[in-house]
């Protein structure tokens, strides 16, 4: 189990991020990114539950972001929007294939 952060703990303590919700996002997403700095994988649930999880599959973080907030990353260049390519297996590609 990885250690937290003294912010780490803090955040957890509050209780108030939808870190619990990761997993299921993952698995079910509304949308799904890709980081093109960090690699990371950007899966959003509902009601703009966003998780980052690492090329490994390691969940690292979650916070909520609105649709202006992962427009602008779009725009930016920072994200690429992917989109599921199968219904029976579930995998992602780039919508600029």
């Amino acid at each position: 189990m990885a250690k937290r952060t003294e912010h780490g703990n803090l955040r957890h303590e509050q209780g108030d991020r939808p870190t619990r919700e990761a997993f299921h996002d993952r698995q079910n997403p509304q949308e799904v990114y890709l980081d093109l700095e960090t690699g990371n994988m950007i899966y959003v649930g509902a009601n703009g539950r966003t998780h980052f999880f690492t090329s490994g599959g390691q969940h690292h973080t979650s916070f909520r972001t609105t649709a202006s907030d992962r427009q602008r990353n779009v725009r930016k260049g920072r994200w690429q929007r992917w989109v599921r390519l199968n219904e029976e297996k579930v995998t992602y590609g780039r919508t600029d294939i």
